[in-house]
């Protein structure tokens, strides 16, 4: 997932880029009542997060698109408006292809990524009917819940953009990485090296039992191991022409750690989704295979219980310090 296009991507857009339609009134067109009272409620979910949990400050504009199989709807004011019923959508008709802000065509199938580039930042997501006759399994708690936790996702990256965004930009740029230079690049680099693998797999699993830990002393010092592992591995193969690694890795884990944990709050939140913590926990905190969002996720719940601070002004704020970085103070602060 390039950051200056995708920062979390589900599909590969398509390569073509068209000029805006210059026809003077586009035909319009609905999204069944059932996917709209969907996204109604989803925005709201963005709203109650910002106030009850993320705390995050208000994010500039940025274009929303949301697709069925027939209509596309989009929206320069769907994440920043106060009501879901002051947002201003603009209806067009697709067919088969959905076009994005950039120009880009992308096919109308599942589909949930945010991008940012330069000034342009927006956030694309196929509707409840579109991942259903895709047969997209969300049990046990819900399609419309689990997708509601992936915009919330895909939210918190758009307004990271201009935080972890830009130091990753900066970092991209010092170094010269390709375009395709993703949170999943490190994972894809090593996943045949069996030692950093396993000292990845042992590092998520201390992290999360130190999450789920009795006492805060044994929380502390299942913690300590965690990073005492990791701080082992990087300094083995995160050295010379690959030191840069460190940083990247920090600064993916708090992209995808903290929208992660984001989507999970909401969804056991008892005026979110109400969904059984357990539940939530295996099939959408945990779930996956990919190593930046469940050690990711892990890395946020710990910080979550063991900071002295508020952390949470940080990741969907400032982004003053990477999930790592706030763990260690975290750490440091009852030595």
């Amino acid at each position: 997932m390039r950051l200056s296009v995708i920062l979390a991507a589900s599909l590969a857009l398509a390569a073509c880029a068209t000029p805006a339609p210059s026809a003077p009134a586009a035909p319009t067109c609905t999204v069944s009542a059932e996917d709209r009272v969907w996204i109604d409620a989803s925005l709201g979910a963005w709203q109650f997060t910002a106030r009850e949990i993320s705390g995050v400050a208000t994010v500039q504009p940025f274009q929303a698109v949301f697709f069925d199989d027939d209509c596309a709807l989009t929206s320069a004011d769907a994440f920043s408006a106060e009501h879901a019923s002051d947002v201003t959508w603009i209806a067009r008709p697709h067919a088969g292809q959905v076009q994005l802000p950039t120009g880009d065509l992308l096919p109308a199938g599942v589909a949930a990524f945010a991008s940012a580039d330069g000034e342009a930042a927006f956030l694309v997501m196929s509707t409840p009917s579109v991942w259903r006759a895709a047969g997209v399994n969300a049990d046990p708690f819900g399609l419309e819940a689990m997708m509601t936790a992936v915009l919330l996702h895909e939210g918190s990256h758009v307004a990271q953009a201009s935080t972890y965004g830009a130091r990753m930009s900066a970092l991209v740029a010092a170094h010269g990485l390709p375009d395709d230079f993703n949170d999943d690049s490190i994972q894809e680099r090593f996943a045949e090296n069996a030692e950093f693998s396993a000292s990845v797999e042992r590092e998520i699993d201390l992290l999360f039992r130190a999450a789920a830990a009795p006492d805060q002393a044994t929380a502390r010092a299942l913690a300590r191991e965690a990073r005492d592992f990791m701080q082992a591995r990087r300094a083995r193969w995160f050295s010379g022409d690959d030191a840069y690694l460190t940083e990247a890795e920090d600064i993916w884990l708090s992209f995808e750690g903290s929208a992660q944990w984001l989507g999970y709050q909401w969804m056991v939140h008892p005026a979110g989704g109400d969904v059984d913590s357990a539940a939530a926990m295996s099939n959408f905190a945990r779930r996956g295979r990919w190593w930046t969002q469940k050690q990711g996720v892990a890395l946020a719940f710990v910080v979550d219980r063991l900071a002295p601070f508020d952390w949470k002004a940080q990741a969907f704020g400032s982004g003053g310090q990477t999930l790592t970085a706030m763990l260690d103070a975290a750490l440091a602060s009852e030595e």
